[in-house]
């Protein structure tokens, strides 16, 4: 398997064009993709300093998990959905207009897109131990620390909160140690 750690101090922060917040790229593929040229896949946790509207992303589905902070009301298609837990998910089609409003000071969040029709993707966040992480091959997984410590059986990685590993299968991943929670992110073309 082909895989490939990525430390938190490595992955790129940047600030939003208005100023509200910025945003961490954990990982994106292809690799050198941008929001401006396209991507099949990203993953990135951003900081919510101020109330104001999600970017426009058509074409792109979208899982938001609330990771710390008291969280955010959005207004989406004329209701409230109210983040106030941390970990709770909602996704949404990136063309749909949402308005986010802080409930009380700035909040932290989890990303995960996909290009809708070119990328088949799931995600979830579990706590506690992981086990055995499989990447059937045609596969590109991304297992994230969101808090806690994670090894791998054989010494191939160690990661801390933050850091992140991406693989493409076929393979697998024997994780020791039971982090307070990571992300466990699936990707395939097509």
């Amino acid at each position: 398997m082909n895989a490939r750690v990525v430390r938190l101090h490595e992955q790129r922060e940047m600030p939003w064009a208005n100023g509200g917040g910025s945003t961490r790229e954990v990982a994106i593929a292809p690799p050198g993709a941008s929001l401006a040229t396209g991507f099949h896949w990203r993953i990135s946790r951003a900081h919510v300093g101020s109330d104001g509207p999600f970017s426009h992303l058509p074409g792109v589905d979208r899982s938001l998990w609330l990771l710390a902070g008291n969280g955010m009301r959005l207004r989406v298609d004329g209701r409230d959905v109210v983040l106030d837990e941390p970990l709770q998910r909602f996704d949404f089609a990136g063309e749909t207009p949402i308005h986010a409003t802080l409930l009380a000071g700035a909040c932290s969040d989890l990303n995960v897109m996909t290009a809708r029709g070119s990328v088949r993707g799931e995600a979830a966040v579990v706590e506690g131990e992981l086990g055995c992480v499989r990447v059937a091959r045609g596969e590109t997984v991304v297992l994230l620390v969101l808090d806690g410590e994670l090894g791998e059986v054989g010494g191939a990685f160690r990661l801390t909160s933050g850091d992140a590993v991406v693989g493409d299968g076929p393979g697998q991943w024997r994780c020791v140690g039971a982090p307070a929670a990571a992300l466990v992110a699936r990707f395939r073309l097509g």
